[in-house]
């Protein structure tokens, strides 16, 4: 028979080594893991930072911080081409169980660093390291997992990208979803945050070198009162105790970390937010009770200046019985607070939980009153759509942290305020900005445009520095058929209160003089939906002076160790 000829057809492409496949997957399975660690890190980084510097200040450098230091890992790995002597991703839990400690002891200068330096430096010696090694890491597993080819830039370049927009798209994610569950478990606090990332990359990355992070872990647990535990905010008030503060009570909720302190030496309590206040009292000390006081007051005069919206003189004004109010921003609860006394009925609408609940719990909010805890931008569209002209008054004080929400500030935001206003309604809205940055002279028109009739004060006498940025309030009504006017206050106004014996009404004196109907003032435009992202711009000097006065407001001590 004749031999068989051998085949002359060409061999299928080989198959992959199943083992191969597997160790590709894993490569790329824990590279993903990196990115999604780093993803998670910079929000964190970000919430660590606010206490201490506010969120604006805390936000000037860091994204190109991010895109920088990005660039630089993927670059410097293809220079290197696996010459170093350490492997570097060994490192990584290191790192990040390191970064609550390094951050501790950098808050104690953030006084002399200030709001603009002490970020960026407090984020180049933690964030960015862990960054840098997370995608110098990365770009290694990727390698490992054979999709990059060596000659081949446009092969090569395609997983750096890649992954770089991966980890934009879940920083993104992380940034929305955060703020709905911080604080609603241990792990869920900025520390806890902290730990459970650098336990993560611990998984991901097991090593002996983790017994370097030992005396780290150890401060963390035991002294760092940024971690929320028993025996650390114990070590906090000892700390407090010799600068005569006591803290009483904490909790991380979605606005940011909010706290109650009290200072001894000037008796008085305060909430906190961040690198802010909500509010606070000088409570009744023997000194203040032999003065006549009989109540707690409020610190700010502002708190006390709102409630004169109820003097405003209109046609056809109904009895306190009678009447409704509606508040947007709680804080302490002044101003709520003494509708509520005086029989008004009153709703609340406060986004933070845990606001409430403190205001509730030490500042003496009456508990008969409508509370509608969530986001003030839907509340008022729906019920501006259902339940038109519904109140008598409204309190628009949503400042906090030298900046507002720009959306409660939005042309449309305002006519849903204006919808919901009865016909000789009228509304009192608390601003603070400097007033010669375009952010100012915006809000301002866009005020003026939905309520022509108001009139402007400030909080304080005029500064003898010339000091720009100031706390106002505008007072307007609905109806632009006459001059606002305030009546001659009555007992019950004033109560027991010697605050508001001396702030209602607004002092004549503390009238700001600004013709809103010129062409400078519309020139500045007005904020519409949409277009919050031009506010914020501008919200950076302001946040930037809010943070100074903060500092004068409470000693460093307090800021550095929230």
């Amino acid at each position: 028979m004749p031999s068989q000829s051998k085949s002359t057809r060409k061999p299928g492409p080989k198959a992959q080594h199943p083992q191969k496949q597997t160790s590709r997957w894993f490569h790329l399975g824990r590279a993903a893991g990196y990115l999604a660690l780093a993803a998670l890190a910079s929000p964190v980084s970000q919430l660590t930072l606010a206490p201490v510097y506010g969120s604006i200040p805390s936000s000037q450098f860091h994204q190109r911080s991010l895109s920088a230091i990005a660039l630089l890992a993927f670059v410097w790995k293809g220079t290197v081409q696996g010459r170093l002597w350490l492997n570097l991703e060994r490192l990584l839990p290191v790192i990040a169980f390191w970064i609550p400690t390094i951050q501790f002891f950098l808050f104690s200068f953030s006084s002399k660093l200030g709001p603009t330096a002490g970020p960026l430096l407090t984020e180049l010696l933690t964030l960015l390291p862990l960054l840098f090694v997370t995608f110098f890491s990365g770009a290694g597993l990727v390698e490992k997992a054979g999709l990059t080819s060596s000659g081949h830039a446009i092969k090569d370049a395609l997983p750096v990208v890649g992954s770089y927009m991966g980890f934009s798209l879940l920083q993104k994610l992380f940034y929305a979803t955060l703020p709905h569950y911080i604080g609603t478990a241990s792990a869920f606090t900025r520390t806890g945050l902290q730990l459970l990332i650098a336990c993560a990359f611990s998984a991901l990355s097991p090593s002996w070198l983790i017994f370097l992070a030992l005396p780290s872990i150890f401060h963390t647990f035991l002294t760092n009162p940024h971690f929320v535990a028993d025996t650390t905010t114990a070590a906090l008030n000892k700390t407090l105790a010799p600068h005569q503060f006591t803290l009483l009570e904490r909790q991380e909720s979605l606005t940011g970390y909010i706290s109650v302190l009290e200072g001894q030496n000037d008796a008085f309590r305060v909430m906190r937010c961040d690198h802010s206040l909500l509010g606070g009292e000088w409570l009744v000390s023997p000194d203040r009770a032999e003065q006549g006081q009989k109540e707690p007051e409020s610190i700010y005069s502002v708190f006390n200046m709102l409630e004169a919206v109820r003097l405003i003189e209109v046609p056809d004004k109904r009895e306190d019985a009678e009447s409704s109010a509606l508040v947007i921003g709680l804080g302490i609860g002044t101003s709520p607070s003494a509708f509520i006394k005086l029989g008004i009925n009153t709703t609340i609408v406060e986004i933070d939980p845990v606001v409430h609940y403190f205001a509730t719990k030490y500042f003496g909010l009456p508990s008969n009153h409508t509370a509608a805890i969530e986001n003030a931008i839907p509340f008022v569209r729906n019920t501006a759509l259902d339940h038109p002209s519904s109140y008598d008054y409204i309190i628009h004080d949503v400042f906090t942290g030298g900046a507002e929400p720009a959306a409660l500030f939005t042309l449309e935001f305002l006519e849903g305020l204006r919808s919901l206003l009865r016909e000789n309604g009228a509304i009192a809205i608390n601003y603070a900005g400097d007033l010669e940055l375009p952010s100012a002279k915006m809000v301002l028109n866009t005020i003026h445009t939905v309520f022509p009739n108001c009139r402007i004060y400030r909080d304080s006498p005029p500064d003898p520095d010339g000091e720009t940025f100031i706390n106002m309030i505008l007072f307007c009504v609905k109806s632009e058929d006459s001059k606002l006017t305030f009546r001659k206050p009555e007992l019950a106004d004033h109560g027991d209160s010697l605050g508001r014996q001396r702030y209602i009404p607004p002092n004549p004196e503390w009238e700001i003089a600004i013709d809103l109907t010129s062409d400078e003032a519309r020139s500045a435009g007005v904020l519409r939906r949409g277009q919050e992202a031009e506010l914020e711009r501008h919200q950076i000097g302001s946040a930037l002076a809010h943070w100074k006065i903060m500092r004068n407001v409470l000693p460093d001590i307090v800021w550095e160790t929230w």
